[in-house]
């Protein structure tokens, strides 16, 4: 019996970190993981809603994470990190095509090449170090964005 409702929970908790199991996608699940955080945008109505969702789901993703037996580096199914990243990103500026498209592609960026900080916190504990090096990755892809639209608005 305890076995039985361990293999549902462990189901359920890869059904979480995998984001309804699109990190089983075949070839890059963080790029699918991206475009959900994308999607997920048209969800939230204000900055404080999104605010509020990324810190949930933030602790949520580390503690399912932590659950959840793996060895090493981050593993490539697990996409609710790149989820968070790209919701991060989002944060304080208008989602709109042009937007979104810069963000992601931002976020992809730093996430893939991992400058300093980012690739320094993904040596971090567990689900500590798989879920900070995208929301490290995310502020940066913000900053630039909120750069970009700074430079683009001076007369």
């Amino acid at each position: 019996m305890i076995e039985r409702s361990t293999a549902t929970k462990d189901k359920a908790l890869l059904f979480f970190v995998t984001s309804g199991f699109i990190g089983y996608l075949p070839f890059a699940p963080g790029t699918y993981g991206s475009a959900l955080g994308c999607i997920l945008l048209y969800l939230l109505p204000s900055v404080f809603a999104s605010t509020i969702f990324i810190i949930a789901l933030t602790v949520a993703a580390v503690t399912a994470i932590n659950s959840l037996s793996h060895e090493g580096k981050d593993p490539g199914y697990i996409v609710v990190d790149e989820v968070i990243g790209m919701l991060v990103t989002m944060v304080g500026h208008k989602v709109t095509i042009a937007n979104l498209v810069a963000g992601f592609v931002l976020f992809r960026f730093f996430d893939i090449v991992k400058p300093f900080p980012i690739k320094r916190a993904e040596t971090l504990r567990k689900g500590y170090g798989v879920v900070a090096d995208d929301f490290l990755a995310g502020i940066f892809a913000s900053l630039v964005l909120f750069l970009w639209g700074a430079i683009r608005l001076r007369p």
